[in-house]
């Protein structure tokens, strides 16, 4: 049993804290940017391409589910990569396990990351917040995909909240941890698809994996994109953009950054039908634009991004919240890891 870590009311309270304070971030450090109208960003995106709206979650997998799963505390040793010493850390990461786990057999596995001031519990580990747990207990209950591995790490060496610049940091060298330590320990301990947790052996399973996270969790997806493309199949950032070519450059420079993109695909094995991206955000999300502009530059590259690797999703009248999360997981995650 994870140890209680808070009340209700504390994990309600925190929660609106870390949103605040997103809203606080994107008002602060988007000041004076200009919002790019559909017209002027993407002239030539294809007439069919299609913005796909995501539909609730039935509020039944919200229930703890008859046959339910398990988390884990997983903690690992790791290093500190914004630092040239790279000093040791030791790190938490909580493991979802589904109901009946059995260690000979094999398991698709997503790794979720948090946003701006959240901790590794943040996505099922908090025991008065348990609709992610719920969630997917219901979905592999209900047969709506296979049974899987999920895990809520974190960037952050301490695993605490802080400022904005060194949380920026941390979050993009965060693929050197995921690749040397994270996924090592993880799927070391537990049975994936992985055979050895070396590189080769993490590039030889990545059609099992996927990677995703919310805000600067989906900033860090588009990081491990950009410097780890090619060690997973599946990719889900919700609400956040790729900084290659500057700072929330998916919202101010989206044609510049889908080109990069599209560059370091059409540079791989993968182009084509071998990787996923299910690019999502709510309609009314304060990080809208940072999503939606590069979204609609990316499809104007139909040659390297298509229906066959590439989706954007819009939650009606969603936040920035995990209202929207839950709901971005409940459709994609049966997406990558289906029942048959």
């Amino acid at each position: 049993m994870i140890k209680n870590m808070q009340n209700m009311r504390t994990t309600f309270m925190t929660m609106m804290m870390l949103m605040a304070s997103t809203v606080s971030c994107s008002a602060n450090t988007e000041q004076g940017y200009n919002v790019i109208g559909d017209e002027e960003l993407a002239p030539n995106t294809s007439s069919d391409f299609e913005i796909m709206k995501t539909k609730e979650v039935p509020s039944s997998f919200f229930n703890k589910a008859s046959k339910q799963g398990t988390v884990e505390l997983l903690e690992y040793t790791s290093k500190d990569y914004t630092k040239a010493s790279k000093p040791t850390t030791h790190k938490p990461a909580y493991v979802y396990l589904p109901y009946g786990y059995d260690a000979n057999q094999q398991y698709n596995i997503i790794y979720l990351i948090h946003g701006w001031g959240g901790r590794a519990e943040q996505y099922f580990a908090i025991d008065d917040w348990p609709q992610m747990k719920n969630l997917f207990d219901n979905m592999i209950e209900q047969g709506l995909c296979k049974p899987f591995i999920a895990v809520s790490p974190t960037w952050d060496k301490d695993n605490r909240s802080k400022g904005w610049g060194e949380s920026c940091q941390e979050a993009e060298v965060f693929s050197q941890e995921y690749l040397n330590d994270l996924i090592p320990a993880v799927e070391g301990h537990y049975s994936t698809y992985a055979k050895t947790t070396d590189l080769q052996g993490i590039l030889s399973s990545r059609d099992h994996r996927a990677i995703g996270g919310f805000s600067l969790g989906s900033i860090t997806t588009w990081f491990i994109f950009e410097q780890a493309f090619p060690y997973q199949r599946y990719f889900l950032p919700m609400s956040g953009d790729n900084w290659h070519v500057e700072m929330f450059g998916g919202q101010t420079k989206p044609k510049e950054t889908a080109e990069f993109l599209a560059s370091l695909v059409n540079a791989s094995p993968y182009k084509g039908d071998g990787f996923y991206v299910w690019y999502a955000v709510g309609d009314e999300d304060v990080r809208f634009y940072q999503t939606h502009n590069q979204a609609l530059a990316m499809a104007a590259i139909p040659e390297i991004f298509n229906e066959k690797n590439f989706s954007y999703h819009q939650k009606p009248g969603g936040h920035h919240d995990f209202n929207a999360v839950w709901e971005f997981c409940y459709h994609a995650i049966p997406f990558f890891f289906p029942k048959k």
